[in-house]
C-alpha cells in the first residue's frame, strides 16, 4: 500500500508517514518520567515516586532529549534544574498528559463509568464544615473517581489552580484573585463573628458592631496579608473607616480561638472557622455591620481543560446544601 502524501506549493510531495514520524516515535513514558523529575526535584526522587529504577528514569530522559535534539536538564546543578529548552518544553508536555487523561475520562463518562482523579483545594474551616458531606455524597455518586485534597490557606489556593496543582478550589472571594482566567461561582455567604471567652464584656450580646470591636485588640486570620492584600475582616474595617489594633494573625481556626480564649484579644473571623474550633468555653457573637460577610466560592481555571470528573464535582458542589452552621445563622437572622 502506498502511504498517503501531501503536495506543497512547489509541487513536491511529502509522505504522511514522514510527517507523522516525529510523533509516532514518541513514547508516553518519556513524558511521565520527564514530568516526574520536574515535579519531584530530581532523578532519584522521580524514581522513588513512580516506582521505577533511577537508570530507567535516566534512560527515558536521554531518549526524549535525543528525540528533541536538546538537553532538558542541567545535570551538574544541585538540585537538578531545567535548561531553557526544558522550560520551553514543560507546558507542552503537561498539556499532552492532561489531554490524554481527560480523553480517557471522557470515554468512561460516555459509557457510564466515570473514573479518574480530581484534585480539590480548600482552606481548613470549609474543609471541616463542608468537606465531609461533600466527599461522602461524591463517593456515592462516583465511586470510580478518587479525590486528592489540597489544603492550604485561602490565598494560596489561587496559586494551586494557576500552577495546575488543583482542579478546583473552595475559597473565599477575598483576598481578590488577580488571575483573570480563574472563574468562580458563589456558594454561600456567612457573617464575620467575634470570639470571646465566657465572662467577657461582649459575651452576652446577640450582635456586636465593628466600632465596638475596634476598641479591643483583635486576633484575626490573614497571616499572609502583606503579600495577598485585605481579606473580609480588613476590608470591613477599611470600609467603616476604622483602624483597629491587630494583635495577632493566624490562618488556623483552632489557634485563633485558643488565643482569644486566653484573653490575648477578641477573635474576629468567619462563622465556619469559629464553629469548627469553638468549645463550650467560647462565645461566638455575629458582627452586625453591613459588608461584614464572607462569600465562599468554588473556583476553577477556565484556561485549562476540565476533566469530566472535575466537572462532576463542580456540579455537585453547586447543588450541596450550605453548611449547617450557616443554615442555623440564616434561620436566626
Amino acid at each position: 500500500m502506498i502511504p498517503p502524501s501531501t503536495t506543497s506549493k512547489d509541487g513536491s510531495t511529502t509522505s504522511m508517514d514522514t510527517q507523522a514520524s516525529g510523533i509516532d516515535n514518541y513514547r508516553f513514558e518519556w513524558l511521565t518520567s520527564y514530568l516526574s523529575v520536574v515535579d519531584f526535584g530530581g532523578f532519584a526522587a522521580a524514581a522513588e515516586h513512580t516506582f521505577r529504577s533511577q537508570p530507567r528514569i535516566s534512560s527515558h530522559i536521554a531518549d526524549l532529549e535525543r528525540h528533541l535534539g536538546a538537553q532538558l536538564f542541567d545535570r551538574k546543578a544541585r538540585p537538578v534544574r531545567l535548561t531553557d529548552a526544558g522550560v520551553a518544553y514543560l507546558e507542552h508536555a503537561r498539556r499532552v498528559v492532561q489531554d490524554l487523561e481527560a480523553g480517557t475520562t471522557s470515554v468512561q463518562h460516555v459509557i457510564g463509568h466515570l473514573r479518574g482523579r480530581v484534585r480539590l483545594g480548600w482552606y481548613p474551616s470549609v474543609g471541616a464544615a463542608f468537606g465531609p458531606d461533600l466527599l461522602v455524597k461524591f463517593g456515592e455518586l462516583y465511586p470510580g473517581v478518587s479525590v486528592e485534597l489540597v489544603e492550604t490557606a485561602a490565598p494560596f489556593l489561587a496559586t494551586a489552580l494557576r500552577e495546575g496543582d488543583a482542579d478546583l478550589a473552595l475559597r473565599p472571594l477575598l483576598p481578590v484573585v488577580a488571575e483573570p482566567t480563574l472563574q468562580h461561582h458563589v456558594l454561600w455567604e456567612e457573617p464575620l463573628v467575634a470570639v470571646v471567652p465566657t465572662g467577657h464584656a461582649l459575651a452576652g450580646r446577640d450582635y456586636v458592631a465593628l466600632a465596638e470591636l475596634a476598641e479591643h485588640r483583635i486576633i484575626t486570620n490573614g497571616s499572609d496579608y502583606e503579600s495577598h492584600g485585605p481579606n473580609e475582616v480588613d476590608r470591613a474595617f477599611l470600609s467603616a473607616g476604622l483602624t483597629p489594633a491587630i494583635a495577632l494573625r493566624t490562618n488556623d481556626p483552632g489557634t485563633l480561638v485558643s488565643l482569644a480564649r486566653a484573653g490575648l484579644g477578641v477573635g474576629l473571623t468567619n462563622l465556619l472557622a469559629a464553629d469548627v474550633a469553638a468549645t463550650p468555653a467560647d462565645v461566638v457573637v455575629p458582627v452586625k455591620d453591613a459588608g461584614s460577610r464572607r462569600q465562599v466560592c468554588v473556583f476553577w481555571d477556565s484556561s485549562a481543560p476540565q476533566q469530566p470528573a472535575a466537572r462532576a464535582l463542580v456540579d455537585l458542589v453547586s447543588q450541596m446544601p450550605v453548611p449547617r452552621a450557616v443554615q442555623r445563622y440564616q434561620r436566626r437572622a
